[in-house]
């Protein structure tokens, strides 16, 4: 039909879309769209009156947020102050000496940190000791030296002191040197006193309005409060249900930041420093040495709780009376955070938590601790707000718009299925991402829309739905969701239903190109059949037609048989994404033999070139799969960037890339495939290759790496997956230059650090540039663990091993080996420095440390001539800090860079 005869049409649909439209405006309101939208935003502001909505997210937030792994930090004990010890040691208070002792258990055990949460406010002393005192007075003032008076001096001092208790905790707290004490505050009244002068030996310098204003406080007596290692708040908030979930680290008080106990127990237990507690430069938490603790602006800190099975607490509790009386092993508290408090509802009434049973304020200290050391955080996003304020829109509009088309049943299913996404994405958000956004409205909304259309048409609100042409232009507009979404099946499902019409025909012709681009030729031919049934002319339909079912017939035949110069094929042919012809799938020109593994990058094949014969592996990636939209093109430009980049790097120890290309959505990269195998085996302490052989692979490394630094390219995930060896011909290859920053603008992968994070630099996992020295870090973790069998630095969570690789040294290696070398160990401590500019400089400088070192073992290994960029001072010690992995070569480079010896 030409464009002529096809314009009244389109003019005369236009018309009366006009006319519907406008009908539609002006009777919107008696709409049951319209009519069910505003019963489910009455609904919503009754539940939000009325606390409904709090209680909704309160248990969705219990839920998601409490773990069972992480297992509880293992350092922590608690000594509890239960019914048992009141009964053993008789009403509370009692005396301070008791304590006293229990400190000088604890200290003699070697315990790590102790933690007094109970009270010492009050001077708790004999009534008998004032007397003591003023007879020591009369008899100083009676100025007599005789022996009588001299006995009676020494028996009031003796009996001073033995009734002095406050005196004798203040001594056991001060030869402890690691005992930290409770101070209480209250939000709202009381009176205001002065912070005592001992207090601020633990003050947190923090920016205004970052902490909780406090109004009120009561520390311990000064004698025993100045024998402290530190005095710290143990106050929680509890939310309107009564439950702890908010647990504020920093209280504004006397113009000054006072810290949370918690946060000062964590930090000594990290052996961290009092100057090394401040806060964040965006105000998102609090940093404690090289650890970020993520609070609120408020400075208020959520921790996950640990659900221990059956109810039980997830640390160890001891009695305070055994412990006191010798009935249990001292030994156990050697190395431990040990918490000492009321366990007992007789003494202290326990908190709400967010649990199905309570807890007293040193059992939810105990989790706030370990909450912190393990990173088990849930923040309030800033975004938060948006998302629930644009989620309540967006069901509102579904409710008024979108759902009267839909027949009762569909709508049911439809904004059930919306309802469990908007709750599901809810939970995943706290349990998996630690991130809290209210989205129970908007699922309110749904339900309550759908159940008030439900009531309108049941009184016969309702009837448009109904019409037959709305309905197939629903159809319509659902099978393009679908197709636009890449569930093609129902798209065809949907639109198969609709009557024909040109637009129909365009859909269709376009889903059918999209099943041609999935190879999936058989839903291919059924569209174009069906278009061909109602319009026989419809552009080139019929060519396409004939063109996908000979593609089909041709796969049905048997395939011819290989040329015997090639390996024979495997009995299992692979299956790439979107393949379901029969047949030998291609990849370019690349014929797939079968799968090789899976790799970081995605699947990896062995292939080979039928014109030539060569044998390759292909890496693949489905960008399709990790990205979208704008992303997805910046994405496909950086793969063929890298690609190209690497294909660059000619060096016999390097990988040969051969070939890079993009079909059925995947985009692969075709190199050299490589005998032997990579060293992940070789870490083992069991399977450790010979000393000198570790070293010549590491000599060939660090030249590879210095060759590829020279061309301005940083791998950025070197480590024993990356490094290939061939044990039967000595060779040595170094894989996947150029490709570790390829998924870098993952949606998936926001916030993370590109690497291992064991054998990353502490640059680089402080998520600054990297320049090659971080590389050569990289390596020297990688000799370290070839050699030793185990990393020079491991934690029991990724928050330890970031600590420890930012601020521990690594251990002589020699500790581990005592048979190596000094050089050897000399060689691994200059490339395991913390700072860049302290290690070496260049691969080349490693190298021939390397090779001295080997000299030694009386196997050096044979040193290769390398020729590097002829404006690039290989011997300098300064190098660039390169923005980018992979930066361009200055005009000209590539004139004045002749391949290396030894290049493929």
């Amino acid at each position: 039909m030409d464009i002529a005869s096809n314009f009244p049409i389109q003019r005369a649909e236009q018309q009366q879309v006009g006319r519907t439209t406008s009908g539609r405006r002006l009777g919107i309101w008696r709409t049951e769209g319209f009519r069910g939208a505003l019963i489910a935003t009455a609904v919503v502001a009754l539940a939000a009156a009325t606390g409904v909505f709090q209680s909704l997210e309160h248990r969705l937030y219990d839920a998601a947020t409490s773990v069972a792994a992480p297992q509880p930090l293992g350092e922590i004990a608690i000594i509890g102050i239960d019914d048992a010890s009141l009964a053993t040691l008789g009403p509370w208070p009692w005396p301070r000496d008791v304590h006293a002792k229990l400190i000088d258990q604890l200290s003699a055990a070697g315990a790590k940190s102790i933690v007094l949460t109970s009270s010492f406010a009050e001077p708790q002393s004999d009534r008998s000791l004032t007397y003591i005192r003023k007879i020591r007075e009369a008899l100083a003032r009676a100025g007599d030296g005789s022996p009588l008076a001299a006995e009676l001096n020494r028996t009031t001092a003796e009996a001073e002191q033995a009734l002095d208790t406050d005196a004798a905790l203040a001594a056991s707290i001060r030869r402890a040197g690691n005992v930290f004490l409770a101070s209480r505050y209250a939000l709202t009244g009381g009176t205001r006193t002065a912070l005592p002068a001992y207090a601020h030996r633990s003050d947190v310098p923090a920016p205004a309005g970052f902490s909780v204003p406090a109004t009120s406080t009561q520390y311990p007596l000064a004698a025993i409060g100045a024998a402290a290692a530190g005095v710290g708040h143990n106050l929680a908030q509890a939310d309107d249900d009564g439950q702890v979930r908010e647990i504020p680290l920093l209280l504004q008080y006397d113009n000054v930041a006072v810290p949370s106990l918690a946060l000062l127990v964590a930090a000594h237990s990290l052996h961290i420093g009092q100057n090394e507690l401040r806060v964040a430069d965006d105000r998102s938490g609090v940093r404690m040495g090289g650890l970020h603790i993520a609070t609120d602006a408020s400075a208020v800190m959520r921790p996950r709780f640990y659900a221990a099975p059956g109810g039980a607490l997830p640390f160890p509790v001891t009695s305070f009376a055994q412990v006191v009386g010798g009935k249990v092993p001292l030994q156990g508290f050697k190395d431990k955070v040990v918490l000492i408090g009321e366990t007992s509802e007789s003494q202290n009434a326990p908190w709400g938590q967010a649990s199905p049973r309570t807890m007293h304020p040193v059992v939810l200290l105990a989790h706030t601790v370990s909450a912190m050391r393990q990173g088990l955080t849930v923040q309030r996003p800033s975004w938060a707000p948006l998302a629930s304020w644009g989620a309540l829109l967006g069901a509102l509009l579904w409710v008024g718009l979108v759902l009267p088309r839909f027949s009762q049943p569909t709508a049911w299913v439809a904004s059930g299925s919306l309802l469990l996404l908007v709750m599901g994405t809810e939970w995943s958000l706290l349990r998996y991402a630690g991130l809290a956004a209210q989205l129970a409205p908007a699922a309110l909304a749904l339900a309550a829309g759908a159940a008030a259309l439900t009531a309108l048409r049941m009184l016969g609100g309702g009837g448009a739905s109904d019409s037959s042409a709305e309905t197939a232009e629903t159809d319509r507009m659902m099978g393009l969701a679908l197709q636009g979404q890449g569930q093609l099946d129902m798209a065809f499902d949907r639109l198969r239903k609709v009557p024909p019409s040109d637009a129909l025909m365009d859909n269709l012709y376009h889903l059918a190109q999209d099943f041609e681009r999935k190879r999936n030729f058989a839903k291919a031919k059924a569209v174009y059949k069906h278009i061909l049934q109602h319009n026989r002319d419809y552009k080139d339909a019929r060519a396409r037609y004939k063109r996908v079912r000979a593609h089909l017939q041709n796969a049905d035949m048997p395939s011819s048989t290989p040329p015997s110069s090639l390996p024979p094929l495997t009995t299992s042919i692979p299956h790439l994404p979107g393949d379901v012809a029969a047949g030998i799938p291609m990849l370019g020109r690349y014929q797939i033999d079968k799968e090789l593994g899976k790799g970081a990058m995605g699947v990896v094949y062995l292939g080979r070139d039928p014109k030539i014969g060569r044998i390759v592996a292909i890496k693949t990636l489905a960008l399709g799969e990790e990205f979208e939209g704008d992303a997805l093109v910046d994405a496909r430009a950086r793969f063929f960037r890298e690609a190209e980049t690497a294909g660059r790097l000619q060096h016999p120890f390097i990988v040969t890339i051969f070939d890079a290309g993009e079909e059925h959505d995947l985009a692969y990269i075709a190199m050299e495939f490589l005998k032997g195998a990579d060293l992940t085996q070789a870490c083992h302490a069991a399977q450790l290759l010979p000393v000198a052989t570790v070293l010549s692979i590491g000599a060939r490394v660090a030249e590879a790496l210095d060759y590829a630094h020279a061309h301005n390219v940083v791998h950025r995930d070197i480590k024993p997956a990356n490094i290939m060896f061939d044990a039967a011909t000595d060779s040595v290859k170094v894989t996947d230059f150029g490709i570790a920053r390829i998924t870098d603008s993952s949606k998936t992968r926001t916030g993370l650090v590109l690497g291992t994070p064991s054998f990353m630099s502490p640059e680089q996992l402080a998520g600054k540039k990297v320049d090659g020295r971080s590389d050569l870090y990289s390596l020297g973790v990688t000799l370290f663990q070839l050699l030793a069998g185990s990393l020079p630095l491991r934690g029991e969570s990724m928050t330890e091993l970031m600590h420890k690789i930012a601020s521990v040294n690594a251990p002589d290696i020699r500790q581990l080996r005592p048979e190596l070398s000094p050089a050897v160990a000399r060689a691994l401590a200059l490339a395991l420095e913390k700072k860049p500019e302290a290690r070496y400089q260049t691969g080349r400088q490693f190298a021939a440390d390397l090779r001295e070192a080997a000299a030694a073992t009386g196997q050096a290994p044979r040193a290769e001539a390398v020729v590097y960029d002829a404006d690039r001072d290989a011997t300098g010690l300064e190098m660039a800090d390169y923005q980018q992995t992979v930066m361009e070569s200055p005009a000209g480079r590539g004139a004045a860079s002749p391949p290396i010896s030894g290049a493929r």
